[in-house]
């Protein structure tokens, strides 16, 4: 099989598209083993961490089985991913923004307590490594958002449990889909409060690194709130996360 190198910048969501287009294809089938991770590095010709990042997206997006210490295979299920969405995402396609926003505020509170005690070394230097991305993106909306989608998941990653992981992952991808389709008729440019918002999600990846759950769980809803506080600027209908 062929692949085309991707470029560096958005590397990890292109190399997503390009394996989701390998399979579809049928250059990869169901059962397959994918290569490893130096060896796509390589074949890609983009960094290990943005290998690291795709291949945690196509776990999540049911077209790769992770096996630890084994190896990444293409899902059994890989070709029916987009045909057949779950009962879980076609609920959340009539769901309100505020209401995803509540939602994200009961589950991703927890779910930074709940990394500060799960994450591994590896978990802690990717969320380190997105912190320092963001300050690079801060000034790009399209950058913004996907380093804000990575920042949300790279916690969820932390926690190793897979509810956690399909839940948030649906209800962030939920939420952006939400401001995408509103970005094109109302033409939103970066959040005012995009700067806050990178501070208090570096509090956050610092609380988890400490393995401080209560602040972590604090400084997550201060981040939410902040994201919430943009959204309310843009689209008065939705109603800021109360403090508590």
């Amino acid at each position: 099989m062929k692949f085309d190198a991707v470029h560096i910048n958005s590397a990890p969501e292109l190399l997503v598209k390009e394996i989701i287009k390998q399979i579809q294809a049928g250059h990869l089938t169901p059962g397959d083993a994918l290569p490893s991770q130096r060896a796509l590095a390589k074949m890609f010709k983009v960094g290990l961490g943005s290998v690291r990042e795709a291949i945690k997206i196509l776990n999540v997006m049911g077209y790769l089985h992770v096996i630890r210490g084994k190896g990444t295979y293409i899902s059994e299920t890989a070709l029916d991913t987009k045909a057949h969405p779950s009962k879980l995402e076609k609920a959340f396609e009539v769901v309100s923004l505020a209401e995803l926003m509540k939602a994200r505020e009961i589950l991703e509170c927890e779910a930074a307590a709940m990394a500060s005690q799960e994450g591994d070394k590896e978990a802690i230097a990717q969320l380190r490594h997105i912190g320092e991305q963001m300050d690079f993106n801060n000034k790009n909306t399209n950058f913004y958002y996907r380093t804000d989608f990575n920042f949300h998941m790279a916690v969820a990653d932390a926690t190793h449990n897979k509810a956690i992981i399909e839940l948030l992952k649906i209800l962030v991808d939920k939420a952006h889909e939400h401001v995408g389709l509103m970005d094109d008729s109302l033409s939103i440019s970066m959040p005012p409060n995009a700067h806050t918002a990178i501070i208090t999600a570096k509090n956050v990846i610092e609380a988890i690194a400490a393995g401080d759950g209560a602040k972590a769980r604090k400084e997550m809803l201060d981040h939410l709130n902040i994201v919430k506080a943009n959204l309310h600027n843009e689209f008065p209908g939705t109603t800021p996360i109360k403090k508590i």
